[in-house]
């Protein structure tokens, strides 16, 4: 049976999915799987940029295989519109976020082995919809050379932050059809950070445990809302409907009770409460990276066909492809001036037998939270994660 990689590359921005059937289905997608990555540590990933390339799996998907992908991905299956409105809101999100010095960068690509045939349907739906025309490639006679053209891509697509997604070995002879979809985001403050008010001052880990950070601080008008147990703080991105919302618990040691209350409802209607306040502002400055192997995540989430018994034959005509794995790598990087974001995914097919007071509010984020980048119009979350500890 053969095996496919689909590798797929993502940015952050700020989102509200209340109308948006597409942007529910992925925004529930990516709480689920933040549940299933977040572990002790960091955390960064893209749910948009992993969606991206299991939506770009589904179009060749058939029979329980494409029911299983379908329902992760929570797009009501069969719906032959899914791949234009996905593709219309990546589109949006282009349009919205390119001004003023901010840049939102979405790519696709798809890599054939050389001589391998695809259906017709599948190579235009990749095409015209998805914009990843078909580049021939050798993983059987020239693998290492075929592993760099998609690592060259990924690192031009990204600016550079994802050098390699493909790390040596992870590719063989039997890969014949990898998709990629790249995606960076660079967006400035709408009211950035003075770097003269930036001081050095404890970020509390837990446990009474502490490391010195350096925080950013300001005082000024944001959206703020907040919970018995959590405050909820949105810095929008110039120009961009944009927006990185953290999620901060009021307890020091309070991210674990946080995170068994995070479902895409209950982050849908914490978000909903936010209104325009006097917020005093102090976040850490950080930078931060991951790397994840998606296969047991995305079997454990429903789509363990996919990785097996798999019925890819709307790709090729022929029930020898199943994934191999889908890796993902994403980075962040928040400073006075803005964020900037990428991720790459890559999924690989190979042969195989309350109300508040008018006083300025206090938001301090000295201790472990949650935050997503997200697109306020749509509602779609492109990053999401945690911070434990700023300084690694």
């Amino acid at each position: 049976m053969k095996r496919l990689v689909v590798p797929f590359l993502c940015a952050a921005t700020a989102l509200s999915a209340a109308d948006d059937p597409v942007a529910q289905g992925l925004n529930r997608f990516g709480v689920g799987c933040y549940r299933q990555l977040a572990g002790s540590g960091n955390l960064i990933f893209s749910p948009f940029s992993i969606s991206g390339v299991l939506s770009m799996a589904l179009a060749g998907a058939r029979g329980g295989t494409a029911a299983e992908i379908a329902a992760v991905l929570h797009p009501h299956y069969p719906d032959p519109q899914y791949p234009m409105a996905f593709a219309a809101l990546a589109a949006q999100l282009a349009n919205h976020a390119n001004s003023g010095g901010n840049a939102f960068l979405n790519a696709n690509g798809l890599w054939v082995q050389s001589g391998f045939r695809l259906e017709p349907d599948f190579q235009h739906t990749m095409a015209m919809v998805y914009g990843a025309p078909l580049t021939p490639l050798d993983f059987v006679r020239n693998l290492e050379s075929a592993r760099a053209a998609i690592n060259s891509w990924t690192d031009r697509q990204t600016k550079g932050k994802i050098h390699e997604l493909f790390a040596a070995g992870s590719l063989d002879i039997r890969t014949r059809l990898i998709l990629t979809s790249a995606t960076y985001f660079y967006g400035k403050w709408e009211r950035p950070f003075s770097a003269r008010n930036t001081q050095s001052a404890p970020f509390k880990l837990g446990g009474g445990r502490k490391v010195s950070s350096l925080f950013m601080n300001q005082t000024g008008r944001f959206d703020y809302g907040e919970t018995p147990t959590l405050q909820i703080l949105q810095m929008r991105y110039a120009g961009t409907g944009l927006a990185w919302d953290i999620l901060l618990p009021k307890s020091e040691d309070g991210l674990p009770d946080l995170e068994k209350l995070l479902t895409s409802d209950n982050l849908a209607a914490w978000l909903g409460e936010m209104s325009g306040q006097t917020v005093q502002v102090t976040v850490p400055k950080f930078r931060t990276e991951a790397q994840f192997s998606m296969r047991e995540v995305l079997s454990r989430m429903g789509m363990p066909s996919a990785f097996g018994a798999a019925d890819f034959s709307g790709i090729a005509g022929r029930r020898d492809l199943a994934l191999s794995d889908v890796i993902h790598k994403a980075f962040v990087d928040v400073n006075e001036e803005g964020t900037e974001a990428a991720a790459a995914t890559g999924a690989v097919a190979v042969l195989v037998s309350a109300v508040l007071p008018d006083k300025p509010v206090v938001f301090r984020a000295d201790h472990p939270f949650v935050f997503v980048i997200r697109d306020t119009r749509s509602g779609l979350i492109l990053f999401a994660g945690r911070l434990t500890n700023p300084v690694l």
